[in-house]
């Protein structure tokens, strides 16, 4: 499997630890991990029972300006060859999103594996080089039936889906807790009403339409005199690549009614309060070192089971989402759902019964050309108060329902099974012993300007007729016809034939090196593979 790093605190991440362990521990197969994100020595991985490939190296080492030279290089790219022709696998996993496992589609390696995708289908339609990749792989699981339903959609049934193997939740430690002393250890009120989410500060999350919202709940509490009441939770970052939090509690005048959670880094204590800054000092230790948890230094599950159980409502309020596995931990704690009838947020309307707040307008994305939304704020304020008049036996039975819809739909055993059934029912398997054609690089000149003349040159060095009609080399070849093509939506840089043969030229390179390495079975003697053998071996 090809992840982030299963020790991260990321969805990613949660994944890769959840299933690899599972995996692992039928001792039906021989599992490997590449981690993006892991370096070698990276005390993080001492839990890690299977062979494991470092991805990153730290910034002081001499190979950090080759590792940073290309952008996918930090999803694997660079190293992706070596670790096939070390480990030899029969299948290759990915399930992150596109541009983080694309490369893997044009590896000269390719024909060896059984390359297995799970992308991440957040909206509709995908774009088109992304749809020519999954329709090249040799199966495709998906995040949600929704996901499933578009690919289905969008490909005329041609795509190789085999089933949804959504995240899942650790039940054990997600679990309905006593409310009042979850709020105690927070230091939370015990009768006031929480409306809580846990979410990434980034763009697409819409923290300023939740904010807007909430603004017009208070103002209805402020005229009965009871705006101590009610509160919004955010479990966010801050500072991050996202909003401005203090700027937009500013903006709507919101920021004693606000909590965010704290987290210190010196003795990990977390503790919930209105916005203090980035840094404040620990109620616990005294030192001026409590901050906004992150995805590289998160609070616990312990901690997040706490947080979610001090909820009186959840809220999922995005432009889009490939699933938001924060909903399902929410709900493993008996938290009534509201989320937006879109995307992947519609599989957990449907299957455990979640609030849909409908929408309020659709738009095309510049970044993604994707359709996005924007959820309707009066539906989300006509949910909270709904909620909100419920007696408190009625929410008690209800947490017992999610918590059971929950254990239906989203318990990480049934969904490792999922895969062990495919695994266990599959044919193939690689042959390592199969030579690759030995390819020679193409030349032009000015004479082979012409556009029928090249592409014969092509399919003459290439030798790869699937490669030669995918969407991403003839999107290539119309770059080099135009003389542009976008470095990003908002950059263009030139770009012409001798750029694609360049790039053709590259693949040549990495195809008959690949080959030499297999033929001869040479050993690399690079620390990132000496320390997978150590670390499998002890």
């Amino acid at each position: 499997m090809c992840s982030e790093a299963s020790f991260i605190n990321s969805g990613f991440g949660k994944y890769a630890k959840q299933i690899l362990s599972r995996w692992h521990k039928t001792n039906k197969y021989i599992v490997a991990e590449f981690a993006s994100y892991g370096m070698v020595n990276d005390p993080r991985d001492k839990n890690i029972d299977w062979i494991y490939y470092a991805n990153a190296v730290r910034d002081n080492d001499p190979r950090y300006k080759e590792y940073m030279s290309r952008t996918d290089n930090q999803f694997g790219k660079w190293r992706f060859e070596k670790v096939l022709l070390d480990f030899k696998p029969d299948i290759v996993v990915d399930v992150r999103d596109f541009w983080m496992s694309g490369y893997q589609t044009l590896s000269p390696l390719r024909s060896y594996f059984h390359h297995i995708l799970m992308p991440t289908v957040d909206s509709a339609p995908q774009q088109e080089e992304w749809v020519d990749v999954f329709l090249s792989t040799d199966a495709i699981f998906t995040y949600s039936d929704w996901g499933a339903q578009i690919l289905k959609q969008q490909t005329n049934d041609k795509i190789k889906y085999i089933a949804t193997a959504s995240p899942g939740v650790d039940l054990d430690i997600f679990n309905i807790k006593d409310k009042n002393s979850c709020r105690q250890i927070l230091g939370i009120d015990n009768d006031v009403f929480i409306v809580g989410s846990v979410m990434r500060n980034q763009k697409r999350k819409l923290i300023p339409e939740l904010l807007v919202s909430f603004k017009k709940i208070l103002s209805i509490f402020e005229k009965e005199k009871r705006s101590d009441k009610i509160f919004l939770y955010l479990h966010t970052t801050y500072p991050d690549m996202g909003w401005d939090i203090p700027e937009l509690l500013n903006d709507h005048q919101i920021s004693n009614n606000v909590l965010f959670t704290y987290l210190c880094k010196n003795c990990s204590n977390i503790e919930s309060c209105v916005y203090c800054g980035p840094q404040k000092v620990c109620s616990k230790c005294f030192n001026k070192s409590s901050q906004f948890p992150s995805v590289s230094q998160g609070v616990t599950d312990e901690q997040l089971s706490i947080i979610y159980n001090t909820f009186d409502l959840y809220v999922q309020y995005a432009i889009c989402e490939g699933f938001g596995m924060p909903q399902v931990e929410a709900a493993a704690c008996g938290v009534p759902i509201a989320t937006v009838e879109y995307s992947a947020m519609i599989d957990i309307i449907s299957k455990l019964e979640a609030y849909p707040i409908k929408i309020k307008t659709y738009f095309k994305e510049l970044e993604t050309k994707a359709i996005r939304v924007y959820p309707d704020n009066d539906c989300l304020i006509d949910i909270i108060l709904k909620e909100l008049d419920k007696p408190i036996s009625i929410r008690n039975n209800n947490r017992v329902r999610i918590r059971n819809l929950t254990e239906k739909y989203y318990n990480w055993d049934n969904i490792a099974k999922i895969w062990e059934n495919y695994f266990d029912n599959l044919d193939f398997r690689a042959d390592w012993s199969k030579p690759l054609p030995i390819l020679r690089k193409a030349s032009i000149s000015n004479k082979d300007s012409n556009f029928s003349q090249f592409i014969n040159l092509c399919n003459n060095t290439m030798k790869n007729s699937e490669l030669l009609s995918s969407f991403k080399f003839l999107n290539m070849l119309q770059n080099a016809d135009y003389g542009f093509h976008y470095v990003s939506p908002t950059q263009i840089s030139g770009y012409g034939i001798n750029n694609l043969c360049d790039h053709i030229n590259t693949m040549i390179d990495n195809n008959n090196r690949s080959e030499e390495v297999r033929q001869k079975n040479i050993k690399f003697e690079e620390d990132f593979i000496q320390y997978a053998h150590l670390k499998n071996d002890i």
